[in-house]
């Protein structure tokens, strides 16, 4: 599945969007893949992840790590989040956004020095965990799958 990735940061408020892109010609294997994803249904529920991760600061920016926290990684949540739903299929457009005027004073840290950088962790949060479980959600239905459905002409 082909998907369009796009951050953006305007006016203090981040942005993130993911898109799945398909052509308006199909390949093959394209449309097996959207007809599976119609005939196994998979939600991505917000309610279902856990958005939170270790925070490591790479080439200036906020990276998603497995390493344990420490004096350079810190873990970062989104807490709350509200909860939405979106069906995996060729239609799926997710937007998130933080606002940085909404990050409250006492989430700045060693690691994350500006409410800026917050939203910016945060973002590589929740982009790292929609990802994360569109994967697993592609590889389920991609599991399901199989050759029981067909269509032949028989006599009897």
């Amino acid at each position: 599945m082909k998907f369009n990735e796009k951050i953006d940061a305007e006016h203090g408020v981040v942005k993130y969007s993911l898109k799945a892109v398909y052509n308006t010609t199909l390949t093959d294997d394209e449309s097996m893949e959207i007809e599976t994803l119609h005939d196994y249904v998979r939600k991505i529920k917000f309610s279902d992840i856990d958005f939170t991760a270790n925070i490591i600061m790479s080439g200036g920016k906020p990276c998603v790590t497995e390493d344990n926290t420490g004096e350079t990684v810190i873990e970062v949540s989104l807490g709350k989040v509200v909860p939405k739903e979106y069906v995996l299929d060729e239609n799926l457009n997710i937007e998130f956004s933080i606002d940085s005027s909404r990050i409250v004073d006492s989430e700045i840290n060693d690691v994350l020095n500006t409410k800026a950088l917050i939203s910016q962790a945060k973002i590589a949060v929740f982009q790292h965990r929609i990802k994360e479980t569109i994967v697993k959600l592609l590889e389920t239905a991609r599991n399901e799958d199989n050759s029981f459905e067909q269509e032949s002409e028989i006599i009897i």
